[in-house]
């Protein structure tokens, strides 16, 4: 069964836990969202153990098949949080989640984290399997458009009241971001209690937020100011700002001058001008093969953050805004 988010929300307290739920959206935080409020239920109904698997190309599915693994002898429920990021499960996983479908089992709780797939991979057959025997949520893209009712949406969750003002510059200043804008609000809501957060407060809550920003980096990064910017990545580093934070900001940068690259001018790049001046003039000094291999390398980092390789996140980083 499809539901909406707020219809999932809905189903959580008025009826019983499906066996099997998938979440797809192309923010990992998105996703998260989602299954917490299905894992935090799951525990409040004696779901007491919870295993994540992230699926590779090599992934072993036989921990679906219950002959493969030592059964407890007390029958506990378990939590299986099975993690694709940017992969569907391959021929072998998909085989697997459609004969699992046919014969759930009703001590365990199968939670899908589907991130960064495309149309054509959530239209396959195992996506299909697990829409016709559990609950599918496919999230919307968040926009530009979107961005504000993101943020009110996520500022009610957290007991927030912000006036329409104050969202509308929340939303320009993390354009696009939902980490950032998820960070910041998470921020007003241990700084204002009870009270509506005006644009001023707003303004101000932004303003105190580093000594350096993640836009200062990538206005030093657009410009080719190499020293300046790992600078800043130190200071960002210091002052306890997350990875995926800092990647999102140069990664945003890469995909920009990409673009200029590949279409020869800045019409579809939201931004003042100054900005996209500079991204015309940096674009002018890169190949496209450059970037193509930079973007490789933020995929990489973004495996890094998520602790699927060996690779320092921060020295990856730091590497990143010198190499191009």
């Amino acid at each position: 069964m499809k539901l909406s988010r707020s219809h999932l929300f809905n189903h959580l307290k008025e009826s019983d836990l499906n066996h099997i739920y998938c979440f797809c959206a192309d923010e990992s935080i998105q996703i998260t969202a989602l299954s917490d409020k299905v894992i935090a239920t799951a525990k409040s109904k004696g779901f007491e153990e919870k295993q994540t698997f992230v699926i590779s190309k090599d992934t072993d599915w036989s921990f679906l098949n219950a002959n493969n693994e030592n059964l407890d002898l007390f029958g506990s429920s378990k939590i299986l949080e099975i993690k694709l990021i940017g992969t569907g499960p391959g021929s072998k996983g998909s085989k697997a989640i459609k004969e699992y479908c046919l014969n759930a089992d009703p001590n365990k709780l199968l939670i899908f984290s589907v991130e960064k797939l495309d149309k054509k991979q959530l239209n396959s057959a195992w996506i299909k399997a697990l829409e016709e025997n559990g609950i599918l949520v496919i999230e919307p893209p968040i926009t530009k458009n979107s961005m504000p009712e993101w943020i009110k949406a996520k500022s009610i969750e957290m007991g927030l009241t912000l006036d329409e003002s104050a969202i509308k510059l929340l939303s320009e200043k993390t354009e696009g971001n939902l980490f950032a804008a998820s960070q910041e609000l998470m921020k007003l809501s241990l700084l204002f209690d009870n009270k509506e957060i005006s644009i001023e407060e707003m303004e101000k809550s932004i303003s105190n937020s580093s000594k350096f920003g993640v836009f200062d980096l990538s206005n030093a990064f657009v410009e080719g100011d190499k020293k300046r910017a790992v600078r800043i990545i130190e200071t960002l580093k210091a002052e306890g700002t997350q990875p995926p934070l800092v990647l999102w900001a140069l990664s945003k940068e890469i995909k920009n001058l990409y673009t200029v690259i590949e279409e020869g001018n800045t019409k579809s790049i939201w931004g003042p001008k100054f900005y996209l001046d500079s991204l015309s003039k940096r674009a002018r000094t890169l190949s496209s093969a450059k970037i193509k291999k930079s973007l490789k390398d933020v995929a990489e980092i973004d495996m890094a953050i998520k602790g699927l390789s060996n690779k320092s996140p921060w020295q990856s980083i730091r590497d990143l805004a010198l190499d191009l």
